[in-house]
Formats: C-alpha cells, structure tokens, sequence
C-alpha cells in the first residue's frame, strides 16, 4: 500500500491513526442530497467504464427534452381537442356518417370518465384541458388564448383559469383515500385543489429519491422524500429498479422509505 493511499484511507483504519499516519476527514458524498439520479450515477459510479457513464450522460440530456411536452400536457391535449371540435361544428361538408364517427372519436377523448364509470378519481387531462380552453376562448377570445399558450405552461394554466365556478362544473373535488378504500371529499378549497391537480406532474410525476450518502465501503444510500411526495413507493417496482441501479453502482445500495403504516422501511440490494 504507498502512502498516498494510506494518508487517503487513514480515516477507516484506528490504527492506522495511532501509528501517526495523518487523519483526513473524508468530505461528504454527496455534499447534499442530490436529485439527479443519472448525473450522480454517471460521475460517482465506482466503476462504471467511460463508455457506460456516456450513456448515463446521453440518456439524461435526452431526458430534458421531453420535460416542456409533461409540463404541457394539459394545456396541448386540451388545445388540440378544441380546435378538433371547432372544426367538426364548422365543417359542415362533412359527410354526415364521417361526422358522427368523428364525433363519437372526441367524445370518448375528452369524456370525464371511462364508459361504464359514474365517476372517476383521477383526472383526464383531455377533458379539463378541454373544458377550460372552451371558457377561456369564450371569455377572451382567440387572441387572448393565443397569448395564454404562447406564456403558460400547466401550473400557471391551472392556477390562473381554473376557477372554482368551473371546478364545480366539472364535478372536481379534492379526497383521501385509505388503504381500505375509504374515500373522504375535502373542503371545497380552489387553491388545494390547483395543488392536487397539479401534484402528479412534478419532478416529471416520479417519486422524489435523492442519493444522500456513499459510504466508506462504496455502499449508496437512497432516501425518498415520502413527505413531499405524499405516499409511500411501489415496493415490488422499487426493488426492481434498485437491482437495476446495482447492477451499474456495482456496490450495495440502501433506499430508505416508508410503508403504508407511514413506518420507516429500508430496502436493500443485492
């Protein structure tokens, strides 16, 4: 072992310490939790090849990409329903069975629920995309929606068009649901329900995991942070993805969540 290594490593070894080798506190990995799962993975993997942190690197440049297509979501599928419907009511040289198909097309598009549903708990972003351009053009006109889609994106979309009229209208409320399947409607608070609308789309609608530590032995610790994100993970998906992330670490990894007590839990692998 030279000395350069032993100075490096002196920290793990107390023996080492005591022969007068000098101690070095190793600097934390990461300085602070660290999001950005692929970048970290590329720059800090143990030993990964050149090539392999390349991919890491190239996937998650391509990952940006498509994060404005997310971050629009509600707002283009809605838009593009409106002017599907537009056009159907104005042309009127359509032929009449052509009409009626294309007609029964939008409507399975932009119903709030699947056929045989009374009611659904999650959102179709066709419908209230669609619904909410319907009010805005009315009440603003072309120019002004233009100029709506030309600035916003989904979250300035729902905060500053979706009113609490409308919310009614569309039969939109916000609700916990147990385990057991109980189901409790909430107070009727626009704003929470701006938020929950709005909760699935951030951090591209993944749960929230940060690389939090890398120990002496090369282990990486995971946590997820169950409080912003609301809930606890898939537990059969996780552990298949942390087998994933193993098999390039190439070290043991550690993810520390909760269970649907809301109790710790630490998964591991290999």
């Amino acid at each position: 072992m030279d000395d350069d290594f032993r100075k490096r490593f002196a920290s793990l070894d107390p023996a080492a310490a005591a022969s007068g080798v000098e101690v070095r506190k190793r600097a934390p990995i990461p300085p602070h939790p660290e999001r950005d799962l692929l970048w970290f993975v590329a720059n800090y993997a143990p030993e990964m090849e050149s090539w392999e942190r390349d991919i890491f690197l190239a996937v998650r440049e391509e990952s940006f990409y498509f994060y404005p297509v997310f971050a629009t979501q509600i707002m283009n599928e809605g838009w593009a329903s409106y002017w599907h419907a537009r056009l159907l009511r104005e042309a009127d040289f359509v032929p009449q069975q052509a009409y009626v198909d294309a007609i029964k097309c939008h409507s399975d598009v932009v119903r709030p629920v699947a056929a045989d549903q009374q009611g659904a708990l999650t959102i179709n972003p066709y419908h209230l995309g669609f619904a909410m351009w319907e009010k805005i053009v009315e009440r603003e006109g072309l120019d002004g929606a233009r100029g709506i889609m030309a600035q916003d994106d989904d979250f300035a979309f729902i905060r500053n068009h979706l009113t609490r009229e409308l919310a009614d209208e569309l039969g939109l409320f916000r609700f916990t649901a147990r385990s057991d399947g109980h189901i409790k409607v909430l107070e009727q608070d626009i704003t929470g329900l701006h938020e929950a609308v709005l909760g699935p789309k951030y951090n591209f609608g993944a749960p929230t995991v940060s690389a939090s530590h890398v120990r002496n032995d090369g282990t990486l610790e995971l946590t997820h942070d169950s409080g912003t994100d609301g809930r606890g993970l898939d537990l059969e998906r996780s552990r298949r993805v942390l087998d994933y992330v193993q098999r390039v670490w190439r070290r043991p990894i550690t993810l520390t969540t909760v269970n649907q007590a809301g109790s710790t839990l630490e998964l591991t692998a290999p």
